[in-house]
């Protein structure tokens, strides 16, 4: 899971917050009484305390705010505020009814359980949300595929009619929507849920669930792959109705970790890419293109896809078009953060003339000898960065694939570029998340992106 950017910090202290209204939350004169019931009920007169001090964290502090309940931030990362870097303790739990946790801290984390062991309710940050958020919530999920399909979805509602908004892992929190929206009784909400959300689901009820793929990925986090299944099949226990779209993958892992999936889920009928609208002309995309017509279809909405499509563009670092440098074709596809997008960008590009691969990062424990395979049957050579770079290099060796390990992104460009030569093809789809090396899958992207165009205006 990785977010544009990977962290957010809270930008005000939580003086500033309580100067601008939060106060005590038995003194507030309370708004929209209704609408924030549910969260004053469960902090039982007492402030909450808040846990991690990013996206998510600054999200819940806004909605509390807004709700008259207090708080109290924590967090261990020590390029967080002073305020909100101190410890959490037995001491501290025993002030505190409410704790909303970032999706960064493990369910199993020590701070949880102490607060839990105290008798505090804690629930995670979309959970928090769910208890304002008066309108619909159509829920996205899966381990590729999730941020173009919610941002299409906004954009297809909103075309209809419909006032969407798209939140939670596509980078702004539904808690921030609910801490500014007066009501959001007519809105709908298309949150991109990953498995690090979902874990511990409480209150969070979707509407719709659309379910895109599932493969290994996270099981630095997840145990292993049943645990990483079981965290988004939650949703599927939390659905209110029947609006359940999943791809075959996902039926297939249903059946083998035992999970009966409800006889009403649909998976959509593939599309040839040829036969979507141009920015879901590839396998990869033209399966989201399908899955998102025939929820919109659910909704009565037969047009709204095809009417969605013009004028869309992918969200940035997506394999798509390509930046052409020195007689080299450069795919920019930083978004792929795991072997199984990766895998699908190669295969986009098997019959490319001379292509080079660069990837790498750091290491989720998954296997990636399928992705070495498809790189040594796809590929002439590959640049290799990150922490996973040298396991990677002696896998493709003994492949016979020319593999170089490089320091920079600038080195694994230019390199890339030398041995793609002229007429060839570099795909950047590293397969593994940037952290270690970079914020976030943009600013990775970015880099790639600057390192390309400083070769092409190369005199």
């Amino acid at each position: 899971m990785e977010r544009d950017e990977s962290r957010h910090t809270l930008l005000d202290s939580i003086a500033d917050l309580r100067a601008r209204g939060v106060g005590n939350a038995q003194n507030q004169v309370m708004e929209s009484a209704g609408k924030f019931e549910k969260i004053r009920a469960l902090a039982g007169g007492a402030d909450a305390a808040i846990f991690g001090a990013g996206a998510s964290g600054r999200a819940a502090a806004e909605l509390l705010k807004r709700a008259g309940v207090g708080f109290s931030v924590y967090a261990q990362d020590a390029g967080a505020p002073d305020f909100a870097a101190k410890p959490f303790g037995a001491g501290a739990a025993k002030a505190h009814r409410l704790v909303v946790y970032s999706p960064a801290f493990r369910p199993d984390h020590e701070w949880i359980r102490i607060a839990e062991e105290s008798g505090a309710a804690a629930i995670c940050e979309p959970d928090l949300s769910a208890l304002a958020w008066e309108g619909k919530i159509y829920a996205v999920t899966g381990t590729n595929g999730k941020t173009t399909l919610a941002s299409f979805l906004e954009r297809a509602l909103n075309l209809a009619g419909i006032r969407a908004v798209a939140a939670g892992n596509i980078g702004r929190p539904l808690s921030a929507f609910c801490a500014e929206m007066e009501d959001s009784s007519n809105a709908a909400a298309v949150c991109e849920l990953s498995s690090f959300q979902t874990s511990r689901l409480k209150f969070l009820r979707p509407d719709a669930l659309l379910w895109t793929n599932f493969a290994p990925d996270h099981l630095d986090w997840h145990k292993d792959m049943r645990e990483y299944f079981c965290a988004k099949f939650n949703l599927v226990k939390a659905l209110r109705g029947e609006l359940l779209f999943i791809s075959k993958d996902v039926a297939e892992a249903a059946e083998e970790y035992g999970m009966e999936m409800p006889a009403f889920a649909k998976i959509p009928a593939d599309m040839a890419p040829s036969a979507c609208p141009k920015p879901f002309g590839t396998s990869v995309q033209s399966r989201n293109f399908a899955m998102a017509s025939e929820f919109l279809k659910s909704l009565g909405l037969q047009s709204a896809a095809a009417e969605a499509a013009r004028g869309f563009a992918l969200p940035k670092y997506r394999f798509g078009e390509p930046v052409e440098a020195r007689g080299v074709k450069f795919y920019n596809d930083s978004k792929a953060t795991n072997a199984h997008a990766a895998i699908a960008a190669l295969r986009e590009l098997s019959g490319a003339e001379s292509l080079v691969w660069i990837g790498g990062g750091k290491d989720k424990n998954c296997d990636v000898s399928e992705l070495a395979s498809e790189i040594a049957k796809t590929a002439k050579g590959a640049a290799l960065i990150g922490q996973t770079a040298g396991k990677l290099a002696k896998m493709l060796r003994s492949s016979g694939v020319d593999a170089r390990v490089c320091g920079s992104m600038k080195e694994a460009v230019e390199i890339a570029a030398k041995m793609a030569g002229d007429g060839g093809s570099v795909l950047f789809s590293p397969g593994f998340s940037s952290f270690g090396m970079f914020s976030g899958y943009a600013d990775r992207g970015k880099s790639f992106q600057n390192e390309v165009l400083c070769l092409k205006n190369l005199k």
